[in-house]
C-alpha cells in the first residue's frame, strides 16, 4: 500500500500508520484505539494493524475493552474533579473563617479603644465640673 493511502498520527512516539480502508471500516473503534491511555503507539499499531483479520468476537471483545477504560478514566476524572471541588469548598470555608476572626478582632480592638478614650472624655469632663 502506498502512502497516499495512509493516514499518520504524529506525536512524541513512533508515528501511528492507519491505513485508510482501515480508517473507513474501523472508525469508531480506531478513535478508541488513539484515545486509550493505556496503550503506547507501537501497541496501538499493533491493534490498528490486526483489526482487519480479527473475528467479530474480538473485536467486540477489544471495543468492550477499550470503552470500560474510557469509561473509568472518565470517572476517575470526575471524582477527581468533585474532590477538587470540595477541597476548595473547604479551603474557602477556612479561608473565610479565619477573615471572620480577624474582622471580630479588629472589631474588638476598635471598642475597646473607643471605650478607652469615651473614658478619658468622661473623666475630664467630671475634672472640669469639679473645677466650676
Amino acid at each position: 500500500m502506498s502512502d497516499d493511502n495512509q493516514i499518520t498520527e504524529e506525536g512524541s512516539e513512533p508515528q501511528l500508520n492507519i491505513p485508510e480502508e482501515t480508517m473507513q471500516k474501523f472508525p469508531d473503534i480506531i478513535d478508541l484505539i488513539k484515545g486509550s491511555e493505556s496503550m503506547n503507539n507501537e501497541e496501538r499499531q499493533y491493534w490498528i494493524d490486526v483489526l482487519p483479520i480479527m473475528t467479530d468476537d474480538q473485536m467486540e471483545n477489544l471495543q468492550n475493552i477499550l470503552d470500560n477504560e474510557k469509561k473509568q478514566i472518565e470517572e476517575a476524572e470526575h471524582e477527581y474533579q468533585d474532590q477538587m471541588q470540595q477541597e476548595a469548598g473547604h479551603f474557602n470555608l477556612r479561608f473565610n473563617a479565619i477573615k471572620y476572626k480577624e474582622r471580630k478582632r479588629m472589631r474588638l480592638e476598635a471598642e475597646k479603644k473607643h471605650e478607652i478614650e469615651e473614658k478619658k472624655h468622661e473623666e475630664a469632663l467630671l475634672a472640669e465640673l469639679e473645677n466650676i
